[in-house]
């Protein structure tokens, strides 16, 4: 059978040199790690509509103005097989809110001691380099 790539939205909401992470649950795969909000595009669907579908869903924030950041890769071996998701990620520059309990703010260095899935490992990277993430304690 082939296998076709899955197109996956994330948000990369940044805040004052940090970004929002949300913990995988114990019930899902990767349980535990962290990553970026977002989710499944479905079928026809534009992905910057998906993400603020997404972004409503799980957060029950709207972000009215998102900006695509960069296009990734990744390949994940689980249980029935390979899965490859291409992920989008578009960020926005939010406000801390009560939305943000579900996860959690994290600057550069907390990045290198969070155990964030593979796939959104480059984005951090990517993130780091374009010094949209700041150091502890740095102020921008």
């Amino acid at each position: 059978m082939d296998r076709v790539p899955i197109p996956v939205v994330v948000a990369v909401l940044l805040n004052r040199g940090r970004v929002f992470l949300l913990k995988r649950p114990r019930s899902k795969p990767l349980a535990g790690q962290w990553e970026f909000p977002g989710g499944k595009v479905e079928l026809g669907e534009p992905p910057v509509h998906a993400l603020g579908r997404e972004l409503r869903e799980e957060l029950g924030l709207r972000v009215g103005r998102l900006i695509l950041f960069g296009a990734y890769s990744h390949v994940y071996d689980v249980p029935g097989g390979p899965v490859h998701y291409v992920l989008l990620a578009y960020w926005a520059t939010v406000r801390p809110g009560p939305w943000d309990r579900a996860g959690t703010w994290i600057d550069a260095h907390a990045a290198k001691r969070r155990t964030i899935v593979a796939g959104s490992r480059p984005i951090v990277a990517d993130l780091v380099t374009a010094k949209l993430l700041h150091a502890a304690g740095s102020s921008r």
